[in-house]
């Protein structure tokens, strides 16, 4: 054999090598679970293959960089939310990122979760960061576009359900889209917010017999005892006005300490007479429609047990002696 034979040879037998090693690693399944990876628009493909890379949905960034360009799809790649992972190789993924077969962002919000804890649960979806979203949510010209009214905030604007998002909203978008769902379910309740200052004590009230309705409901009957402690002037001394003060600090309290009832807010209702200035949380349209409509009563007192039924008393007197007599018995 001639010495060019030889190179020849040798050439053809690692360029066969090269192209069975190039097509295993695109071919080989990663086997790695099911992951969501968020491609945010604008994003490069370098930069595409360094998040796949962290998420272990590729072997090699750099093989994943060689099948975009010979696919011509380096330059094409869609921003979405995608769910990589199985028995995907790294040509399926590189399809998947150059047809947009992403999918949506599901989140579901459930009732009674405040502004600060829904921005907390978008950020870490990986939708949009929580600094956007409150400035978002705490921006005058949007609030005064999505609800009609000058407030300090979209508190109790966004309503509870389950949302599909789509990774190229922006912040505004994102809680237009609440926020049409909140006016959606109340103007199809028949109900409509003309004078904002009457709607929205209402909806701050509603708020608050969200948080003290519990698992069991009952929610016209706290709104009446409420509206009935507002009518002789008492304060209304709910807890969740002050969990509410806690919440951004990351305290949650079973039950709360006497100084922590003494915290002075204009969100402290053992401190301050009246409704908190804004709403404490997102109502459902059930707490809503209680506070419209409350059943009256002559209860001004109640306590919740450990299964969520509220106990419910005329006086501060009788107040006392059923939790007395509830302690007695579970002890």
């Amino acid at each position: 054999m001639t010495h060019l034979k030889r190179v020849l040879l040798v050439a053809a037998v690692f360029l066969s090598l090269l192209i069975a090693t190039i097509t295993y690693l695109i071919l080989i399944p990663t086997f790695t679970e099911k992951t969501i990876v968020n491609i945010r628009p604008g994003a490069s493909a370098h930069g595409i293959a360094d998040k796949l890379s962290e998420a272990n949905i590729i072997h090699s960034k750099t093989m994943f960089l060689l099948v975009t360009k010979l696919r011509s799809a380096d330059r094409n790649l869609k921003p979405g939310s995608y769910i990589f992972g199985g028995r995907a190789n790294l040509w399926q993924t590189v399809s998947s990122l150059r047809d947009g077969k992403s999918e949506a962002i599901v989140i579901t919000f459930p009732e009674g979760m405040s502004m600060y804890k829904t921005l907390q649960k978008i950020d870490r979806s990986g939708l949009m960061p929580y600094d956007s979203l409150y400035a978002s949510a705490t921006n005058p010209a949007l609030i005064k576009r999505l609800t009609g009214f000058d407030l300090p905030s979209l508190e109790g604007f966004l309503y509870p359900e389950t949302y599909r998002f789509s990774i190229d909203m922006s912040a505004d978008s994102i809680l237009a889209l609440q926020t049409a769902e909140f006016f959606k379910r109340v103007h199809a309740a028949g109900i409509v917010p003309v004078n904002i200052h009457g709607f929205y004590n209402k909806l701050i009230l509603a708020s608050i017999v969200e948080k003290e309705s519990g698992p069991t409901g009952e929610r016209e009957i706290i709104a009446g005892v409420f509206m009935n402690r507002i009518t002789r002037g008492m304060r209304l001394q709910s807890c969740p006005t002050v969990d509410y003060i806690l919440e951004p600090k990351g305290i949650k309290r079973e039950v709360l300490s006497y100084n922590e009832t003494q915290i002075p807010s204009p969100y402290n209702t053992y401190m301050s007479a009246g409704l908190p200035p804004t709403p404490i949380a997102n109502p459902s349209l059930e707490s809503i429609k209680a506070v419209l409509n409350p059943e009256y009563s002559s209860y001004l007192y109640f306590f919740a047990d450990r299964k969520g039924k509220n106990i419910f008393s005329r006086s501060y007197e009788e107040h006392l002696r059923k939790q007395r007599q509830y302690l007695k018995h579970i002890n």
